[in-house]
């Protein structure tokens, strides 16, 4: 069909943000591959010869030459002449002497097992058994704890939690704060920095201590970590404020409720309980982040339910927890429900 009517190049609906998710999954796989080969640990803040670099690494120095270029390109190397020298960026996040180091986080995105739930996606939607269900001792290892720490030091939802939850009048007169599942503990450990005679407790898997003491180290803090599995446990009492910080996702329903039912007995009258999660709207098609942490759930576990804030709010309240509201993070439409014993 002839026509002169240009508009037929023209989509109805652009497809930039598509192609922005394509373009995107090239350049976080060249920046995983980067790392791999140890390229950070190599680049300093001086400039260095292409010759040197290679050398030092094992690599011939004409190939390396296109590869610290497109290491430039992607702000990761600065190109002075013919050396080459890393940014303040990779500097930061991706040389293991920072403590903002998010390698772990980067094995953990592209690690093989990671990228098999998706790829299970098709034969789940058949009706066919793809993942090995909740197994905490196997998914909670000190790499997973780490990534997280790394997550959230990189997201600036520390701070922005901290703000909220030191702002809640209990905080004042709080005395002691129990991280349920807490794994690194950065969160009451920077609520600690705001009250610094607050009392910490870590409860977590044994297998996940070395990472809570690493960062007690990192950040010179005073946290007591509390082994156990509140699957199974009693958790310690008298508390003045427990946080649930995106734990239980996986978990049916039952699970959920025993899990907070402790909660609930570990706290004070008239403690609080702040929960954080990427609750899903009533329609759970919002936020994206939250649908698609959903539905991964359900390919690993097919039993496994993320709570919408109406769902959660009636659970807790089922078990006596008062409800006062919601407080938004901001870290990706991540909220802390908020709930009073």
């Amino acid at each position: 069909m002839e026509t002169n009517d240009f508009t037929v190049f023209q989509p109805q609906v652009e497809g930039k943000d598509l192609l922005g998710l394509i373009s995107g999954y090239q350049q976080a796989n060249f920046l995983y591959q980067a790392f791999t080969t140890g390229i950070f640990e190599c680049l300093t803040n001086e400039p260095q010869k292409i010759e040197d670099l290679a050398e030092k690494m094992g690599y011939q120095a004409d190939r390396t030459r296109f590869f610290l270029d497109a290491l430039t390109a992607m702000e990761l190397a600065v190109k002075e002449g013919e050396q080459y020298r890393i940014t303040p960026l990779a500097k930061t996040y991706l040389c293991r002497d920072s403590h903002f180091f998010l390698g772990d986080l980067l094995d953990m995105q592209f690690s093989i097992k990671q990228g098999s739930a998706w790829s299970m996606m098709g034969s789940w939607l058949k009706g066919n058994s793809t993942g090995e269900g909740h197994n905490p001792q196997a998914i909670f290892q000190a790499s997973f704890v780490r990534a997280m720490a790394q997550g959230v030091l990189s997201d600036n939802s520390i701070f922005q939690t901290v703000e909220l939850i030191s702002r809640h009048p209990c905080f004042a007169g709080a005395k002691n704060v129990l991280d349920l599942g807490g794994g690194h503990g950065l969160f009451p450990m920077a609520l600690q920095m705001k009250k610094p005679d607050l009392e910490i407790t870590v409860f977590d898997l044994p297998q996940v201590r070395e990472v809570s003491e690493e960062y007690v180290k990192i950040f010179e803090r005073e946290v007591y970590f509390c082994p156990g599995n509140f699957y199974e446990d009693e958790l310690p009492g008298n508390q003045d404020i427990i946080l649930a910080f995106d734990i239980l996702h996986p978990v049916v329903p039952a699970q959920k409720e025993q899990v907070f039912a402790k909660a609930y007995r570990a706290l004070r009258k008239g403690g609080y309980l702040f929960y954080k999660l990427w609750f899903l709207d009533e329609s759970r098609t919002k936020s994206r982040r939250a649908a698609l942490f959903a539905l991964k759930c359900k390919i690993i576990n097919s039993d496994s339910h993320v709570y919408t804030y109406r769902e959660a709010t009636e659970m807790l309240e089922k078990i006596g927890f008062k409800i006062e509201g919601m407080l938004t993070v901001g870290d990706n439409a991540s909220n802390i429900l908020v709930a009073r014993k």
